[in-house]
């Protein structure tokens, strides 16, 4: 028998929180582009979707880590001792753009999440290892473990676009400074 170790869903709720800060600051407000939070309405939760404006809907995952690859949830439970398969976030989001987000530099890859990108996804995923997390728990203590695939960005080129608000080193854009 496989022994897994526990992980706290409040714990990976907080460090999901970090990053929709940092795409709320530095980019939705940092472009003056008006949002709703949405990451706890019930309607938007099933759809997985954190953010909506005019311009979109964004789904965040703080999970880059400024090594050109991006974490894909295929699902959300794939373990049958903790109950049924269940697809992840990559099949039940209906977002418009998906951010990945890096805590340590804020940078961020957006992803147009469009029939296209999904499709491009099927055909490259069985080239990448499907990754098992430890197990999680919540409060009741209901348990499921999750699986990911660890995708170099460089297998989607052309699907997305890299983001990082630039200061200078005082913090603020000033007058008159270059691009």
């Amino acid at each position: 028998m496989t022994t897994y170790s526990l992980t706290n869903f409040d714990d990976d709720i907080k460090r999901g929180k970090l990053g929709e800060d940092i795409f709320a600051q530095d980019f939705l407000q940092f472009l003056n582009i008006n949002y709703e939070n949405v990451t706890n309405k019930q309607g938007f939760m099933v759809i997985d979707t954190d953010f909506a404006s005019l311009v979109g809907s964004y789904e965040i995952k703080t999970n880059y880590k400024d090594d050109k690859q991006i974490i894909i949830e295929e699902y959300t439970n794939i373990n049958k001792a903790y109950g049924p398969i269940s697809l992840g976030w990559f099949y039940k989001s209906k977002c418009d753009i998906l951010v990945f987000i890096s805590k340590e530099t804020r940078a961020m890859i957006l992803i147009p999440f469009t029939p296209e990108f999904k499709s491009a996804y099927e055909h490259i995923k069985e080239n990448y290892k499907l990754n098992f997390n430890s197990v999680s728990q919540n409060r009741t203590g209901d348990h499921w473990q999750s699986a990911y695939r660890r995708i170099p960005l460089q297998a989607i080129s052309g699907y997305f676009a890299f983001y990082q608000k630039v200061s200078n080193a005082r913090g603020y854009q000033q007058e008159g400074d270059a691009f």
